[in-house]
């Protein structure tokens, strides 16, 4: 049934819209390579847009609806726990973000490296299958923070407080990177602006660079904190009030 909600005619739309946009993006990829890597320009279409707008348009507001609806207190009249209630919110959530991937970001890049690449395509499958386990975690990192978000505020502003939080890391990782890259105590810093070891760990695996051990380690520290939270702030919840 919650999967049911999510899937409204206006959502069939996103991953549609989202395979249209890789497409435009990979095809003059695909006709200047020399080489077509799967893996590689998997991780570039499905980490900067795919992941990112899948889950914030599924997540976007997803406790707080309920909240200013009435559904969450309708459903807590009956025998559910809030755990549980946000356990099928994340489950059907995360459903719809992996349906998004494979219209979105898997499809189109196995049509396009089949039609449109001048070059070697390259498929990998170890690669490939790491790559897109690592998308499927960055997936769940990012629906627990909104999920987090949405506890306390309303769904465009949690929305918007991601996306700024995530250009401002960005935007202050590039600048410590190029002003102060010899500082061990400043790049170490870097890695607490945004929960980016799931991307860390990809760049190192695409890029033959080692094992990614500490950055994974970073990934599931962060997606555990995360989650903690988000199951922390449902039990907070006052179902009497609006989250508007």
């Amino acid at each position: 049934m919650e999967f049911r909600r999510q899937w409204t005619v206006a959502a069939f739309f996103i991953p549609i819209g989202l395979g249209a946009l890789t497409t435009i993006m990979l095809v003059p990829m695909a006709l200047i390579q020399p080489v077509y890597d799967f893996a590689r320009n998997a991780a570039q279409i499905n980490l900067s847009m795919v992941v990112p707008f899948a889950a914030a348009l599924f997540c976007g507001g997803i406790i707080s609806i309920d909240v200013k609806e009435g559904w969450l207190r309708t459903l807590l009249i009956r025998p559910i726990m809030r755990q549980q209630y946000l356990l099928i919110k994340l489950a059907a959530a995360f459903s719809s973000v992996v349906i998004t991937i494979v219209v979105a970001g898997v499809i189109p890049n196995i049509a396009v490296g089949a039609f449109f690449a001048k070059g070697v395509v390259r498929y990998e499958i170890g690669p490939i299958l790491v790559a897109h386990t690592l998308f499927l975690l960055q997936a769940l990192l990012i629906i627990g923070l909104l999920v987090f978000f949405s506890c306390w505020m309303p769904g465009i502003f949690n929305m918007v407080l991601l996306a700024a939080w995530y250009i401002a890391a960005a935007s202050i990782g590039s600048y410590l990177q190029s002003r102060f890259w010899s500082s061990e105590w400043l790049m170490l810093l870097r890695d607490f602006l945004f929960p980016s070891g799931f991307t860390s760990a990809l760049e190192m695996i695409l890029g033959n660079a080692g094992t990614p051990t500490s950055e994974l380690a970073w990934g599931f520290a962060a997606l555990g904190f995360s989650f903690a939270l988000a199951f922390w702030s449902v039990t907070r919840i006052e179902v009497d009030k609006s989250s508007e």
